[in-house]
């Protein structure tokens, strides 16, 4: 049962009782509504009840959900009376800490992760997740910033928290002549033309990506995996190209804004959201943790 009931699913749904509104909710959270929905959908699943009346104003607690919220919010209470440390006991904890990062989610929180790097921490910086999972399963990492796709790798007890969820995004050049749909999203019919350079990080996007082009019945494009990071640089400097490559929202408006009006970017009609999410081995409080996370947070 503790295993498949995560902290965070308790936090959304005391959020989502607050607000009345799931909106609301997606902006405090910083969670996509499907995300919430989804959340409060395992919660329900999970206990067998229904917490909610949705309608369009918003949704209300039923008499289930009331009981509910009370035992969530005794539960939580207990959960954080746990780490009822000073402050200063909390520090020395967190000065012991062994933490492991991909490096997009360092753009997320870039003082956090700056700062950790010029103090005594055990700080790892990679693309490549399978290390991460690896290292945290055998004990050697105490706190792991992932993609939630990686999840399901994990072997060893954890809390999870979701910090970030957002759709991802399609950049080229601001006159490829090879997409030309005015419309905020793009199907696999407007980029039925175009070829694909994805980073290694997002590999898992390419079978979502051919079956979306497989049932429009369409040609599969051309998909390769290099540092599409690097690869940005000539997006910019070949204005004509047929090339494009896919990346979370932020760090495609991040690249777009830099490239001073030399790129731009569509949403990608993909149900994949990307999500970053903390995972730790309990030697650290979650809540005290994400704390000193949203104060860096710039997104």
């Amino acid at each position: 049962m503790y295993n498949s009931l995560n902290v965070d699913l308790l936090y959304v749904f005391i959020t989502v009782a607050k607000t009345k509104n799931i909106s609301k909710s997606s902006k405090i959270l910083s969670l996509s509504q499907p995300a919430i929905s989804k959340k409060i959908h395992q919660l329900e699943e999970h206990f067998q009840v229904s917490l909610f009346v949705r309608s369009s104003r918003g949704v209300v607690l039923t008499s289930d959900g009331q009981d509910f919220y009370q035992q969530a919010i005794k539960v939580l209470h207990d959960f954080d009376s746990l780490y009822s440390v000073k402050k200063s006991d909390l520090n020395t904890q967190f000065d012991k800490l062994n933490i492991g990062v991909t490096n997009s989610a360092t753009l997320l929180y870039p003082s956090f992760f700056s700062k950790l790097l010029f103090e005594q921490h055990q700080l790892i910086l990679t693309n490549d997740l399978d290390e991460l999972i690896e290292k945290f399963n055998y004990g050697s990492l105490d706190i792991i910033f992932i993609n939630d796709f990686s999840e399901n790798k994990l072997t060893t007890e954890h809390e999870k928290y979701t910090l970030y969820s957002e759709p991802y995004y399609v950049v080229y050049s601001q006159t490829n002549p090879y997409i030309t749909s005015s419309d905020l999203s793009l199907t696999a019919n407007e980029l039925r033309r175009v070829k694909f350079i994805l980073h290694p990080e997002y590999h898992f996007l390419i079978p979502q990506i051919r079956a979306a082009f497989q049932k429009a019945s369409l040609l599969v494009p051309e998909i390769r995996q290099v540092n599409c990071f690097d690869f940005i640089h000539y997006l910019i400097s070949c204005p004509q190209t047929n090339l494009t490559t896919i990346l979370p929202k932020f760090l495609a408006k991040h690249y777009e804004q830099i490239s001073k009006t030399k790129l731009t970017s569509k949403k990608l009609a993909l149900p994949k959201y990307y999500e970053i999410s903390v995972i730790s081995n309990g030697k650290y409080p979650l809540t005290a943790l994400i704390q000193k996370l949203e104060q860096s947070k710039i997104y």
